[in-house]
């Protein structure tokens, strides 16, 4: 990857549509969720797979979680919600402060009554999460009951409403309906569906639209967008699809390895991206801008989790490389007031001429 023209193909990409997005809030308010310093590891791998990794979101807003698979996305929201299974996982640092709870340290009972309802959580595939030998009703219903003190009529009205308020076409028939007989949207918003059914305070979307088509994937955020605005929901988005990004996001916090190495706005991200790894991300994405030459790509991979490399865990893939890269971990430090870069190069304007030579 050619420093300069990452830097020209990254003012191309589409930042544009992330104008699209209102800007994030002036006034300071209190997170729906944050976390601090969170670390993950898994017996028999000496590093952490999620290495202190920080984040807020606020009522309202949708942070986006981006990276390639493998850099601890999904672990990241399967640890908020109590699903790691331990061993082999295990929280070595951090906390997860949720309604003056700390989410990392409540025991299996009390997490277990915050999940779905509380906080809910959309997977990426629906058959895997929804039952096969149970109706659409019923699942739907089962969510409501389980946190709710509701007879099974009324739970199966809500769960009736619930299908009208996810544009379900001819709710009462497919109320009836078992998984397999829907399509993969209508599966996908059955699951928005259940994941919404008790109002909660934050919703986690793990790649929620990566097994749909196009024209399913933009309707599917369309009704996650417009869900969340009449509720007031806070949303984590996980992706690695910088599209989504820019149709969606408040806030992206970009992930590489473990770690978070860059967040901010997502107007200032895609505008300024400084991490080398961010400028691979928006470099590789195709522009409706005339373009000369190919796609630039980010050489190399996501290291192993039993070979994570000393010091900045990018460092065998960056342009900008230098030998301190191998031998410091680079901390997130303010860009600006709201934009944070874990690189010791940063600003990379300064840097291109030294990386190009």
């Amino acid at each position: 990857m050619h420093p300069e023209s990452a830097l020209v193909e990254a003012s191309n990409s589409p930042g544009n549509a992330a104008n699209k997005r209102s800007a994030p809030r002036a006034d300071p308010v209190k997170p729906v969720l944050a976390v601090q310093n969170l670390s993950i590891g898994f017996k028999g791998i000496n590093s952490n797979l999620v290495d202190g990794v920080s984040f807020s979101v606020a009522p309202g807003e949708t942070l986006c979680l981006v990276g390639e698979s493998g850099c601890g996305k999904s672990i990241t929201a399967l640890s908020l919600m109590g699903l790691l299974p331990s061993p082999p996982a295990e929280i070595t640092s951090g906390r997860a402060a949720f309604d003056g709870k700390d989410l990392l340290s409540l025991p299996k009972s009390e997490i277990s009554e915050i999940r779905g309802d509380r906080i809910a959580m959309v997977f990426q595939e629906p058959m895997t999460s929804l039952n096969p030998v149970y109706t659409v009703g019923e699942q739907i219903s089962e969510a409501v009951r389980r946190h709710r003190k509701v007879t099974k009529a009324e739970a199966l009205d809500r769960a009736l409403e619930m299908l009208k308020r996810v544009r379900i076409p001819a709710p009462e028939k497919r109320l009836k309906e078992y998984p397999h007989q829907l399509s993969g949207g209508m599966r996908q918003r059955v699951m928005i569906a259940m994941a919404l059914a008790n109002d909660p305070s934050l919703l986690i979307a793990d790649e929620p639209t990566t097994a749909l088509d196009v024209t399913i994937q933009a309707q599917i955020l369309k009704l996650i967008n417009s869900l969340q605005k009449e509720t007031g929901t806070a949303l984590i988005m996980i992706t690695h699809d910088l599209g989504v990004v820019a149709e969606v996001a408040d806030k992206v916090a970009i992930m590489y390895a473990g770690r978070i190495v860059e967040a901010g706005p997502v107007g200032e991200i895609f505008e300024n991206p400084q991490h080398p790894y961010t400028l691979g991300l928006m470099s590789s994405m195709p522009s409706l801008a005339k373009r000369s030459g190919r796609l630039v790509t980010v050489a190399g991979m996501v290291p192993p989790a039993d070979a994570m490399p000393n010091g900045c865990r990018f460092a065998t893939r960056c342009p900008f490389y230098t030998p301190d890269c191998s031998r410091n971990v680079p901390h997130l430090s303010q860009l600006s007031e709201d934009h944070a870069v874990a690189c010791f190069r940063v600003p990379l304007e300064e840097n291109i001429g030294e990386a190009a030579s």
